[in-house]
């Protein structure tokens, strides 16, 4: 990107990277306290400074709200999307310290629980950064800071095999998955000169019949290799075959943590690129991503079918609701044409919101697996036997937010779903087929949720459960089953309304000086 006058480039605003800014504060103490506080205070003293770490950088999310402006030359913007992404990064890492802190403490061989909040402090930045990135260097930067930290985490229970096993396999996809992005973005640059989100796309929306780039080989290979390189980072079929090993060899916190973070920073990439950059190539993008989506989603839920242990069920139901979030952005309709005066896209919109509700469906399910491995049992299907009748709550908080994953009134999943499939349908032929798609693999999920849900309820119990404190894994669930509960009705409207305010990320190009081209 050319510049003749530097008068034109916006101060760097470090007021609009406050969240990003609390959240590297958070990590820098972490590191000391972990290097410095005595060992018998580091439990409660890190819990205790993650919480409102995580807390404080959610508060100053409202900073950005509304402000809808790009600072540090552009590689960095405050904008809907950006802000409602980040709230989905920043609510999973808050519960993760939740659900987590006991767990690191007192299984898995008493794991470092400052090396884990650090890991996951810089995991967290590296997400959202890449939320709020307005350039492909800032993308790539983001993803690869996120991923580094995530690798390590899931081998971090390093006393078992099956952990180092997982993490290798997700360490070694996941840079052939990174070199594959990169490469693309490289085309990406070649083709348009610049890898700045918004240059690229006027490039793309501007190019005329006499000079037109859009048919260029060049950048239809940068596309698939742009979509083959975040499918790996999204888990979507056919490159997903990381996940069950690395969900099941993982901390059970981890393998909560991986089946959202990484996956909302993936989506969120993919939003800058394909729909924000590449959106004038839609045509190109939006009927491959179709035809991933279906996929996805029908592998996740019939190999589900056939899993015994809860951990890899879950690792293909991820897969599956991975699916479901793709139909979102493929249904994703008028991007071409970068209308400045629409309030949102559906498909979009729905996405967003799908993804706020997996968070909290998904880290509550994981969250019970960890609370029924602090009584004594282990992960495989027979270990739920019985355990409405020796551990009750546990049981309704699992059965909750395994109905909710299914979709069914009145939880927050089945109003995300119920917006996923609204949009899909308003979206034509294609989107008529991926809505009924939702619809018949939603009833295949549901033999896999309720065969858990009939072990915990109607089976004897197979062993006693030993008597645990864990106070803060019990807050952390008893709130999610109510979140799961309630938010269909309660707070699902207001979180959908600040979704839709994503569109706010297409409208900044408009306002580039001319000079930049």
């Amino acid at each position: 990107m050319i510049v003749d006058d530097l008068s034109v480039l916006p101060l760097p605003d470090w007021s609009l990277m406050l969240p990003q800014l609390v959240v590297f504060g958070l990590a820098i103490l972490l590191l000391a306290g972990d290097a410095f506080l005595p060992k018998s205070s580091h439990y409660k003293v890190l819990t205790t400074l993650s919480i409102v770490g995580y807390g404080l950088a959610m508060a100053a999310l409202w900073t950005q709200d509304g402000k809808n402006a790009p600072t540090f030359w552009w590689l960095f913007r405050a904008d809907g999307l950006g802000v409602f992404l980040s709230l989905v990064i920043l609510l999973a890492s808050l519960i993760t310290v939740f659900v987590s802190a006991s767990y690191v403490d007192r299984l898995e061989g008493r794991m470092p629980i400052g090396e884990f909040y650090v890991l996951l402090a810089f995991s967290t930045l590296g997400a959202l950064l890449v939320a709020s990135a307005g350039d492909l260097v800032m993308i790539f930067v983001g993803i690869e800071l996120a991923s580094l930290s995530t690798y390590v985490l899931t081998a971090f229970a390093k006393r078992r095999e099956t952990a180092v096993e997982g993490a290798m396999k997700y360490f070694l996809l996941g840079i052939f998955a990174s070199a594959i992005l990169v490469y693309g973005m490289a085309w990406i640059y070649g083709a348009t000169g610049s890898t700045n989100l918004d240059v690229i796309s006027y490039a793309l929306a501007n190019a005329n019949a006499s000079s037109s780039i859009l048919g260029e080989p060049s950048l239809l290979l940068a596309l698939l290799l742009v979509v083959v390189g975040l499918g790996f980072k999204m888990a979507a079929v056919p490159f997903h075959f990381w996940t069950p090993d690395a969900y099941d060899g993982a901390a059970t916190p981890v393998s909560g943590w991986m089946s959202v973070v990484p996956k909302a920073a993936a989506f969120a990439a993919t939003l800058r690129i394909l729909v924000q950059a590449l959106g004038p190539m839609a045509d190109d993008w939006m009927n491959l991503i179709a035809v991933l989506a279906l996929v996805t989603m029908a592998f996740g839920n019939i190999v589900a079918l056939s899993q015994r242990n809860v951990k890899r069920m879950l690792a293909y139901s991820s897969i599956a609701h991975t699916g479901y979030m793709m139909v979102g952005l493929a249904v994703a309709g008028g991007i071409a044409g970068f209308n400045m005066d629409a309030t949102g896209d559906e498909g979009i919109s729905s996405l967003l919101f799908y993804l706020f509700a997996y968070a909290i469906m998904n880290l509550g399910a994981f969250a019970v697996i960890g609370w029924v491995q602090h009584r004594g049992r282990g992960i495989m299907l027979d270990d739920y036997a019985g355990l409405a009748s020796t551990e009750p709550l546990a049981a309704a908080a699992m059965t909750v937010f395994l109905v909710s994953l299914m979709g069914i009134p009145p939880t927050i999943g089945f109003y995300a779903k119920y917006r996923l499939i609204l949009a899909a349908i308003q979206a034509g032929n294609v989107g008529l087929i991926l809505a009924i798609g939702i619809v018949l693999l939603s009833a295949v999920s549901a033999y896999y949720y309720l065969r858990l849900v009939a072990t915990m309820y109607f089976s004897e119990p197979s062993q006693t459960p030993r008597e645990t404190k864990t106070p803060l894994l019990n807050v952390g669930i008893a709130g999610l089953a109510i979140a799961t509960i309630l938010g269909g009705f309660l707070f699902a409207v207001p979180v959908y309304n600040l979704a839709d305010r994503w569109s706010r990320a297409l409208e900044i190009f408009a306002h580039i000086p001319g000079r930049f081209f």
